[in-house]
């Protein structure tokens, strides 16, 4: 084991470790010890490795050593694979997905022209959501997000045609769409008890102008009475206090869980809809 869990490196020490780790033939376990317990001690690990390859790679290419530099590519990415940027809970399927760390978040000449490129990227990025639990979609897309830019970073610094290279119309184009994905992800910050301590207005130009859809509308009133913020609501009311809300009784019909005997609302959260609310803490939660 050429790693110590017992030591603090220091910068000098890694210019070593980086030269003994790319010839490692069990490089792997090496990574995910660091990842275990070298990070204790060394919580800057991972950053200053790869700060040390980027050193490395630049004295090399202008001594012109070719095997050194897919040494320190390869080694590069594997060390993407257990940096501690990563939130440590994405799940192994992620982590060690060397087409979306190679690919899908690095340089690409086609995604910003191809229609087929683009789509499979879109595909890529849906298809890992799709494998993961709802509180993890907001790390892995800012995880994505990170990536992109650093690896955006890295191209532009080589980049000869900045102004028309398709490499960067492919980040940018990329990077805009995790942007909204991460603002459709990040929870709503809802101060519920204040919320509804209003008066039922008198007229329609007095009432609540709600900017989402009667669905979303629907949603909000469904999760506060399911965790505890108001008792129950009346369809009346809310039409009266809030924009968007005339046929809200459609959707608040309530169904009944066979086995809890909770009220389920299936008009609102069909298959495929897309929750806004659900990291509305329960009342009871401090």
């Amino acid at each position: 084991m050429i790693l110590d869990e017992s030591k603090k490196y220091t910068e000098a020490d890694y210019f070593t470790l980086v030269k003994q780790l790319i010839v490692a033939p069990n490089l792997d376990e090496e990574l995910q010890y660091a990842r275990g317990y070298v990070l204790r001690p060394n919580p800057r690990f991972f950053v200053s490795m790869l700060l040390k390859v980027e050193e490395i790679r630049r004295e090399a290419e202008s001594s012109n050593e070719p095997k050194l530099l897919l040494a320190l590519d390869n080694f590069e990415t594997k060390l993407y694979e257990y940096t501690n940027i990563i939130p440590a809970d994405l799940p192994d399927s992620i982590l060690f997905d060397r087409d979306l760390v190679g690919w899908h978040l690095a340089d690409n000449s086609k995604i910003g022209f191809q229609k087929e490129e683009w789509d499979n990227f879109q595909y890529y990025i849906q298809d890992k959501l799709s494998s993961i639990s709802r509180t993890l979609e907001l790390p892995f897309l800012e995880w994505c997000d990170k990536m992109l830019k650093r690896n955006y970073a890295k191209h532009k610094e080589i980049c000869k045609n900045p102004t028309t290279c398709s490499t960067n119309q492919g980040y940018d184009k990329r990077i805009q769409y995790l942007t909204r994905l991460i603002e459709a992800a990040t929870p709503m910050s809802i101060e519920p008890a204040t919320l509804f301590n209003i008066e039922v207005p008198q007229s329609k130009g007095n009432k609540i102008q709600w900017l989402g859809t009667q669905r979303q509308l629907a949603e909000l009133f469904a999760v506060l009475k399911k965790k505890g913020w108001i008792e129950k609501f009346e369809y009346d009311t809310i039409k009266e206090c809030f924009t968007e809300s005339n046929s809200i009784q459609q959707y608040l019909k309530p169904g009944t869980d066979k086995e809890s005997g909770e009220d389920t609302y299936p008009e609102v959260f069909k298959p495929g809809y897309d929750e806004r609310f659900y990291a509305i803490k329960k009342k009871s939660d401090k």
